[in-house]
């Protein structure tokens, strides 16, 4: 039993020694959906062409790269409809667990 409460000590003081900000490095951070994100005031946003997806799920053709963006848990308002070779621009935050999709519209808000 000893072993086991050292074990969550010290797994509890790696966990806040990883929480202190470094001296002199200043982060802004915010929450999305509950997950932390660090810069809170630059979301990221791009611009691509639809190629695949779902309901919930968009993958875009940027260039070279494709890029998958879920948005299970985006609110309808904040999600436009597409279909296949549109443009879709997806703008999000990028969270300690993956992106976190903030809207998806139709076309190239740049």
């Amino acid at each position: 039993m000893k072993k086991l409460v050292l074990v969550f000590a010290l797994l509890f003081s790696l966990g806040m020694v990883s929480c202190v900000k470094d001296a002199g490095q200043e982060k802004e951070t915010g929450t999305v959906e509950g997950d932390t994100i660090e810069n809170a005031d630059t979301a990221q946003q791009v611009t691509g062409i639809a190629i695949d997806g779902a309901m919930n799920s968009v993958i875009l053709k940027v260039g070279d790269d494709t890029l998958q963006f879920d948005y299970p848990e985006l609110d309808p308002d904040h999600r436009a409809s597409w279909s296949i070779n549109d443009t879709v621009t997806v703008k999000y935050y990028v969270t300690a667990s993956g992106d976190s999709v903030t809207d998806v519209v139709q076309g190239d808000i740049s």
